[in-house]
């Protein structure tokens, strides 16, 4: 067993005060005082101690997952403290405890349901949300990560071996650079393409072709399939699972932008939302709303409002970590 296969089976030990000092940290920060000393101090907490990152990291996920919170502990409660954090002191310590709780009762199964935040402390290669990474393995090979992205990387016998832990990269290589990329669900070899490989959250592997081909095989099949420039398939263990013709912008991520091409708001919302913490949606009866567009990914917050303002829609933002879209109130 390697030692990446150790770090997804050990349950890591986040001590209730790691769990409770993360999420004073994440409250502290919703506050508009939040300053430069501050940002200081939060920054030399997160350097103290290898799990601090974790815990940190474990913080910004439940903040996400506010209206599913799949613990033992009470969704209320961490309701309550994103939706009223600069409340009296009193009620801010018993909120610190009650989330902390919710993180040290949850570790073990927040370890396998979100091992992402594992695969990206132990990877060779990680962005964080919102951040994009170009590597250069030599002259002729390259890939860049996207948002929340690991990869692990290795050369041997005259081949690149790859392995997408989570997230999502663009690969290219010219010139015969035989590689072969790996996710739970495929493997793909190319020997001079440019393809994106990304991990989907319904346990699926979605690739897409730009330039060259590849060959493609289920984790639990016997054949090889052939993809070529311009395709775009998603594939699960077993096989394809369906397919679709390339939109030439589908990476535009690796310039830094993000762009709609008449998809429903909430599919664009969901992808957006990759790319910062917290939760992003919008109400129920807008979800099929059509959005057009280019957007630069740099400020999120300025996407949300031009997207508000051309559908002539309201937005709620009850902290940074929580913004929601919905129908301008009815005027008197």
């Amino acid at each position: 067993m390697t030692s990446t296969d150790n770090a997804f089976t050990r349950e890591p030990a986040l001590s209730p005060k790691m769990c409770e000092e993360a999420m004073a940290w994440w409250l502290d920060m919703q506050e508009a005082n939040f300053d430069s000393p501050a940002q200081a101090a939060f920054m030399a907490w997160r350097g103290e101690h290898p799990l601090h990152e974790l815990a940190w990291e474990k913080a910004l996920a439940l903040a996400t997952q506010l209206d599913s919170v799949r613990t033992r502990g009470d969704p209320d409660l961490a309701r309550q403290a994103l939706l009223h954090s600069s409340e009296n002191g009193l009620s801010r310590r018993r909120a610190i405890k009650g989330l902390a709780l919710l993180l040290t009762t949850s570790a073990g199964a927040w370890l396998a349901q979100d091992s992402e935040v594992v695969s990206r402390l132990s990877a060779d290669y990680a962005t964080g949300v919102g951040e994009q990474r170009r590597v250069a393995l030599n002259a002729n090979l390259s890939f860049d990560l996207n948002t929340r992205s690991a990869i692990n990387v290795r050369h041997t016998d005259h081949r690149w071996d790859l392995r997408l832990l989570s997230g999502e990269v663009l690969v290219d290589t010219v010139l015969n650079q035989a590689l072969a990329i790996d996710t739970p669900q495929v493997r793909a070899q190319a020997a001079s393409a440019r393809f994106t490989v990304r991990q989907l959250d319904n346990g699926s592997t979605q690739l897409a072709v730009y330039r060259g081909s590849l060959q493609v095989i289920p984790a639990k099949a016997s054949t090889w399939t052939s993809m070529q420039a311009g395709q775009l398939a998603r594939f699960g263990p077993l096989g394809l699972v369906d397919q679709a013709a390339l939109q030439a912008n589908a990476a535009a991520w690796t310039e830094g932008m993000i762009v709609a091409n008449g998809q429903p708001l909430q599919a664009f919302l969901d992808e957006l939302g990759r790319y910062r913490h917290g939760h992003l949606g919008c109400d129920r009866a807008l979800a099929n709303l059509p959005v057009w567009g280019t957007y630069p990914l740099a400020d999120s917050d300025r996407i949300i409002d031009a997207i508000a303002q051309t559908l002539k829609l309201d937005v709620q933002r009850f902290t940074r970590l929580w913004v929601n879209l919905r129908a301008l109130p009815a005027t008197v």
